[in-house]
């Protein structure tokens, strides 16, 4: 009977997580965030790019942000689409981005 009722709750929870989106836990963008902090970037798709391997790259509020080919693949992004990007701050090649995990962290709005 407890075993039933912990996974009901386990099992609701997720769900409501699921519901509100891993950007309710991030710290809003800023360019002195450091490496490894979770950000949410929100605004416009400025600029959109594809590079090798299925990847994207797109600027939204000056934030550059990676998209890997396993997030790229299940999006539409277009430029100008108004977003939320949730994802994790890296330093490449000397520039600050956010890089997105799941394709789940991306909402066009």
């Amino acid at each position: 009977m407890i075993l039933t009722g912990i996974s009901v709750l386990l099992l609701a929870a997720h769900g409501m997580l699921a519901v509100i989106g891993s950007a309710a836990f991030a710290d809003p963008w800023t360019p002195e965030a450091g490496d490894g902090t979770f950000v949410v970037v929100r605004g416009t798709v400025d600029d959109l790019r594809h590079l090798a391997g299925g990847h994207l790259s797109v600027t939204v509020g000056g934030a550059n942000v990676f998209l890997p080919s396993r997030v790229a693949d299940r999006l539409d992004l277009k430029k100008g689409s108004n977003v939320s990007i949730a994802g994790t701050v890296q330093t490449y090649r000397g520039e600050k981005e956010i890089v997105v995990e799941y394709p789940g962290d991306v909402v066009v709005t």
